[in-house]
């Protein structure tokens, strides 16, 4: 963070206090205490940041998960083609999350050393190269072997960009600023159906029209790493797009808040790898990442066991993440101008755990299990709109970096489990209630942990 720029009138006084109107139901963000001719309007320096960033963060993201659920598309026809297993499919779409798992920590400790900008860019080159490569696989080894190598190439990206968000925008927006994020991770179920119309490719150029998919989503991460590198900064003081009073105003603003976030000083890298709050949220996410990766990945397939046509497939799996986008920026508002979390966590993820409750009983009656798969799709997309606000709210700096990086890689390891349970209990049933049944009970899980969380967060705070 930039030094601050000294103010003879009020040198222990924070520049700017940060506020919720929760009267007129909306944020207000007062500037310096003391009246000035040309005093910083923040809302509006805050919207230019938004409008400056948060566009490209949101394409990004929706490439992040293209490529990452691609393979639930290529799969309605990669896996006869190349004699692929529920088993052996479950692995291969899970085990991307071990790699990125082990490479979580260390990349998100280089993006702490050379900023979000360039090793943003650097990850999304590499996934987007990986990607392609993808569709030239031979079989249920290679498969697996290049879905490893996906999660070394993406390892650091998603908490690299909460880090990143969580140095341009205070807490009162923060939560906003990430429901955008969440947003356009649920616009992603658009490319469900559109690669679903991909498959029609099949044969040309002599390929199948599953390896049609791979190429066709791993291009865009190439060409949106130079967008980043040139549209990001890594600190406001390198933001010409805001005036050299925006600039200050916010760096001030942020480090403020920072400094009441951490006591005293910013917290070390180490701080953010040990704190037991840090690893609780790991089980959360572990939770979190088990159901919906599980869901994500097999339900093409679970749809596809209704009669529906690929097409159908596509456009039905859409529905879910693009019904949560209401009601999910709804409740992160909500969240933000009551400045709590733990409780909207909780409801949202029981609202997850019912869906899936639904849907496992009725697949029987595809309009109700669909219904169900809504209902939890609102629930889990919600919950993880939540989730991502939770570390801010006790580490900053370096520990900030570090503690999404533990929770992001630990906790996607449940990306492995998911999909993997799902594909045994496929195989030993030949059905998917108890996959879906497994998908609620682990949301609901993680709402008693979060309760568990804000048990220890109200202990510490009661021995401070």
């Amino acid at each position: 963070m930039p030094a601050h720029h000294s103010d003879a009138r009020t040198p222990n006084t924070p520049a700017a206090c940060i506020e919720v109107d929760t009267v007129l139901g909306h944020e207000r963000i007062d500037d310096d205490p003391i009246p000035s001719t040309t005093a910083v309007d923040g809302q509006a320096v805050l919207r230019k940041v938004a409008r400056h960033f948060l566009p490209l963060i949101g394409l990004c993201y929706i490439v992040l998960y293209l490529d990452r659920l691609n393979i639930g598309v290529a799969a309605l026809t990669m896996n006869d083609e190349l004699g692929i297993s529920a088993t052996a499919y479950g692995f291969a779409a899970g085990v991307y999350f071990w790699s990125y798992t082990i490479c979580e920590p260390p990349s998100n400790w280089v993006i702490s050393r050379v900023g979000a900008r360039r090793w943003i860019s650097r990850i999304m080159i590499t996934w987007g190269l990986v990607t392609i490569a993808t569709a030239f696989v031979q079989g249920e080894t290679s498969l697996a072997i290049m879905r490893f190598l996906l999660g070394v190439a993406e390892a650091g990206f998603s908490p690299g960009m909460l880090w990143f968000v969580s140095r341009w925008f205070p807490n009162a927006r923060r939560g906003a600023a990430m429901s955008w994020v969440v947003t356009f991770i649920c616009i992603s179920g658009l490319g469900t159906p559109l690669m679903t119309h991909l498959l029609d490719l099949d044969g040309f150029l002599g390929l199948s029209g599953w390896r049609w998919i791979f190429i066709i989503t791993g291009v865009p991460a190439v060409l949106l790493a130079f967008a980043c590198y040139r549209r990001l900064r890594d600190t406001p003081a390198q933001a010409t797009f805001l005036t050299v009073r925006e600039r200050d105003w916010l760096a001030r603003t942020l480090d403020a808040e920072a400094r009441q976030t951490a006591g005293n000083g910013s917290h070390s890298f180490r701080r953010g790898l040990v704190e037991p709050r840090v690893l609780l949220l790991v089980a959360v996410f572990l939770c979190v990442t088990f159901s919906l990766n599980g869901y994500q990945l097999w339900i093409a397939q679970m749809l596809k066991s209704f009669g529906m046509t690929n097409t159908q497939v596509g456009w039905v799996s859409a529905l879910p993440p693009l019904l949560a986008i209401g009601p999910m920026l709804w409740w992160m508002r909500h969240s933000d101008r009551t400045r709590e979390r733990g409780w909207h966590f909780c409801t949202a993820a029981a609202v997850a755990a019912l869906g899936f409750g639904i849907a496992a009983v009725s697949l029987s009656n595809p309009i109700i299990a669909v219904t169900g798969f809504c209902i939890a799709g609102i629930g889990l997309y919600t919950a993880m709109g939540v989730f991502v606000t939770i570390p801010a709210s006790f580490l900053t700096g370096a520990a900030l970096a570090a503690g999404f990086g533990v929770i992001n890689g630990m906790g996607n390891l449940g990306g492995y489990f998911g999909p993997q349970v799902a594909g045994l209990i496929k195989d030993a049933t030949g059905g998917f209630a108890l996959a879906i049944g497994a998908f609620g009970a682990a949301m609901a899980l993680a709402a008693v942990l979060i309760l568990g969380l804000k048990r220890l967060t109200a202990r510490s705070a009661a021995s401070a």
